[in-house]
C-alpha cells in the first residue's frame, strides 16, 4: 500500500523534503542562486512565495526555502518548515545598517526587537527575542573565515507596508501628507539611542516566533543601503551585488556546517 504522504498548505511541502537545517531568504531567485552551491541539489517546490531546494553542503543536508517580503509570509513558511522537522533555522537576505559606515559589512543578528504587526500576535511585543549563541558562534566563524567584517547587535524590524518605504511617486505624495511622520534622521538617532545595529523586514519575527516555537532562528543579512534608504546603493553596481551575494550565500551555508560540526550530529559522529 502506497504510503500517504502529507503536504503543507502553502508551500506543498512534507517532512521528507525538509533538512533539519533550513535557509530562508526573501527573493525566490536568491533561493535558487544559494542551490547551486549544494551538491547534489534538488529542487522541491515553487508554490506561491515559497521557492524551496533540498541539498547537500560538504555532505551537510540544507534545505533553502524563500519568505517574500514582510513579516507575514516569513512566519507562514517558518510555521510550515517547522512541522516538516526543521531545527534550525538561518534567515539571510538584505538589510539597512544604523550606521553608514557598516555598508556592505555583514549584519549578525545576536538579538531582535521586532515590532512588527505580525509576531505581536503570539507573544506581547515585551517578549525577549534573543538569538541561540551557538548559533552566533558559528556565523561569525563562518564570516570570518571568508575574510568579510560584520558588526553584531539588536536587528529591528523594517519598516514594509509603510509609505516610508515606497519608491513610488504615491509613496512620495504619502510621505507628505502624513503627518508625525518620523524623517530618516530621526529614525536613525532613535535607533542609535536604543543600541539597534540594523533593520531588515523579516528577521526580528522570525527569531521571536523561532523562540516560541523552540527552535534556534538567527539573521545574516548584507548591509545594502545607506542614509538615503530609497537609494540601493549596492543594487546599482549589479557586478559588484552578485559577488556580495555569491559570498552571503556561501557564508551561511558554511555557517550551518559549522554549527553542525560544533554543537550538532556532525559534533557527535567526531567524538563517537
Amino acid at each position: 500500500m502506497k504510503k500517504e504522504v502529507t503536504k503543507t498548505l502553502y508551500s506543498n511541502l512534507s517532512s521528507d523534503d525538509v533538512s533539519e537545517y533550513v535557509i530562508l531568504t526573501g527573493d525566490p531567485w536568491r533561493a535558487d542562486k544559494v542551490a547551486k552551491f549544494l551538491d547534489p541539489g534538488e529542487h522541491i517546490s515553487f508554490c506561491r512565495e515559497f521557492n524551496t531546494h533540498t541539498g547537500f553542503y560538504k555532505d551537510l543536508r540544507i534545505t533553502v526555502s524563500s519568505t517574500g517580503i514582510g513579516a507575514a509570509s516569513a512566519v507562514e513558511i517558518l510555521e510550515e518548515l517547522k512541522s516538516c522537522g526543521a531545527k534550525v533555522v538561518l534567515r539571510m537576505g538584505s538589510g539597512a545598517p544604523a550606521n553608514d559606515e557598516d555598508f556592505a559589512k555583514f549584519l549578525i543578528a545576536t538579538a531582535g526587537m521586532a515590532d512588527d504587526s505580525v509576531s505581536i500576535n503570539y507573544a506581547p511585543e515585551n517578549y525577549p527575542i534573543v538569538v541561540d549563541p551557538k548559533l552566533v558562534e558559528s556565523i561569525k566563524e563562518s564570516v570570518s573565515e571568508s575574510g568579510y567584517e560584520y558588526i553584531s547587535g539588536i536587528v529591528r524590524t523594517g519598516i514594509a507596508g509603510e509609505s516610508l518605504i515606497s519608491l513610488t511617486k504615491f509613496g512620495a505624495y504619502r510621505r507628505s501628507m502624513t503627518p508625525k511622520m518620523k524623517t530618516f534622521e530621526e529614525l536613525r538617532t532613535e535607533e542609535n539611542y536604543l543600541g539597534i545595529k540594523y533593520s531588515d523586514l523579516e528577521s526580528p519575527a522570525l527569531i521571536k516566533v523561532g523562540n516560541l516555537m523552540g527552535i534556534a532562528v538567527g539573521s545574516i543579512c548584507l548591509a545594502t543601503v545607506v542614509r538615503d534608504r530609497y537609494k540601493k546603493i549596492m543594487h546599482s553596481d549589479p557586478a559588484f551585488m552578485q559577488s556580495m551575494e555569491d559570498v552571503l550565500c556561501q557564508v551561511a551555508l558554511n555557517s550551518l556546517f559549522i554549527y553542525d560540526q560544533k554543537f550538532g550530529k556532525g559534533a557527535k559522529a567526531i567524538n563517537e
